[in-house]
């Protein structure tokens, strides 16, 4: 698998991820031909207002309306998500003052190149998803609750959740989204007080070995710094930095 396709199938994923988080929670979203928009309207941050779309036409046609979507909802900033090789949408963007502001490094792998290996540390399916969100939150901080309660409002959606526990207690998780026969993985988080002892990895290894129960063919996500070292030692590859370009300010 090329990481193009890799790279296609991160996207597609992602997007089946937000728009899960849009069906009942704080989340807004825009749906274009070939954009969709996303909007945290409690949230000034760029970060939390994300565009993606599938080519530069469909983008340059979209700005407008895009643009309208957030200022309605009182947000001056967003990003707009360019993966590699999208340098037509690269120069719409820089025609109509977008510039780029920072980026995540993309990761990908054929689940049949990654090592069979067992956890390590027990670890666990679960479909109560209460853990997943304190640890997110305990991990990246309380504005996240609120993003982050989507997943705690019935009925279930259709994720797949591991967690690392000690003594009943949950120190690390990870939940992966299918779509089609590619695992996106997501909200990978670990206890400030139990970092350090493998516990990512394992979860990790949860999730490769579950969405293999599942028959998933390939396995996609986007890493923070952090992550990165627990990724390439489990087989992940590098696909390409995702480039994200912000609006001029007003």
């Amino acid at each position: 698998m090329t990481d193009a396709e890799l790279t296609q199938r991160l996207r597609t994923n992602l997007i089946a991820f937000k728009r899960l988080q849009a069906e009942r929670g704080p989340l807004r979203h825009l749906r274009l031909p070939g954009v969709d928009a996303f909007a945290l309207p409690r949230y000034q941050d760029a970060h939390f207002q994300q565009v993606l779309f599938t080519d530069a036409d469909a983008l340059a046609r979209a700005l407008p309306a895009v643009a309208d979507f957030y200022r309605g909802h009182g947000l001056p900033r967003w990003r707009v998500t360019l993966t590699p090789g999208q340098r037509d949408a690269a120069r719409v963007l820089g025609a109509a003052g977008y510039r780029p502001d920072f980026t995540v490094v993309a990761m990908g792998a054929w689940l049949e190149e990654l090592p069979d290996a067992a956890p390590g540390v027990p670890v666990e399916p679960v479909e109560d998803l209460n853990d997943l969100v304190e640890l997110n939150v305990q991990t990246y901080g309380a504005e996240w609750r609120d993003i982050l309660s989507v997943w705690q409002r019935p009925p279930r959606l259709p994720v797949h959740t591991v967690v690392a526990r000690e003594h009943g207690r949950a120190l690390s998780c990870g939940l992966a989204v299918d779509v089609a026969d590619t695992a996106g993985v997501y909200l990978v988080a670990t206890h400030p007080e139990a970092r350090g002892l493998g516990l990512a990895s394992a979860v990790m290894r949860g999730i490769i070995a579950e969405a293999r129960k599942r028959g998933c063919a390939a396995t996609v996500l986007q890493s923070t710094p952090a992550g990165l070292r627990v990724y390439r030692h489990l087989g992940y590859r590098d696909i390409g930095a995702w480039e994200h370009w912000v609006p001029p300010a007003r």
